[in-house]
């Protein structure tokens, strides 16, 4: 069934996706092209940006490789479409696939849903996790008691729910940074909402 909100909503759009490829990557090969991975053993490194064909890609990914055990974000920054999204976010789950940031891995916005719903969830130290509020059109900045925006916050601390997150990260993320902007978490907020399965020391 299709979101009633569908055609209002632009989440994430090209233009936002460059300035938070500019914000939180420094180096030519940003990863901000459509999503692909590259299989490596029982790891699938994963780079680029979701869209609205990008619901079924880990699927397909464990069927060609049932080794693939975990998915290692490389650099991503972000979604065009949040709804698939956040379908893909929950086939990482239904996958039992463990995620995982290497120092040099850079992730923001809906890549941050498919790092969060992995079974284990492990970063090491000098990964970059950006998170931001999310527009739609004609509203650039949250507003409180509108519908859409109700709507999103539903369905984001459900799916937090559900992966074992505190839901309280969602209204955190809204309120860290605008949409043009990006919030780079702290080691101290990435353990104040228990993101990974093993706290981080850095």
């Amino acid at each position: 069934m299709n979101n009633p909100f569908k055609k209002q909503q632009i989440i994430v759009g090209a233009l936002a996706l460059l300035v938070l490829a500019v914000a939180i990557f420094n180096r030519p090969d940003t990863g901000d092209g459509e999503l692909h991975f590259d299989v490596k053993g029982e790891r699938a490194y994963v780079y680029g940006t979701t869209d609205s064909a990008s619901a079924g890609a880990v699927d397909a990914l464990i069927r060609e490789n049932p080794q693939v055990d975990t998915l290692v974000l490389k650099y991503m920054p972000g979604t065009v479409d949040a709804d698939q999204n956040l379908r893909l976010a929950r086939s990482v789950r239904k996958n039992r696939l463990k995620t995982h940031l290497e120092r040099n891995s850079r992730i923001a916005s809906g890549a941050v849903d498919l790092f969060l719903a992995g079974t284990k969830r492990t970063m090491d130290c000098g990964a970059q996790i950006g998170v931001h509020s999310w527009s739609i059109a004609g509203l650039e900045t949250y507003e409180p008691k509108n519908d859409i925006f109700d709507a999103r916050q539903r369905r984001q601390e459900g799916f937090l729910r559900d992966m074992g997150i505190d839901p309280a990260f969602y209204v955190f993320t809204r309120d860290a940074a605008s949409p043009q902007e990006l919030h780079i978490l702290s080691p101290e907020e990435i353990n104040q909402y228990n993101l990974l399965t093993e706290p981080l020391s850095c």
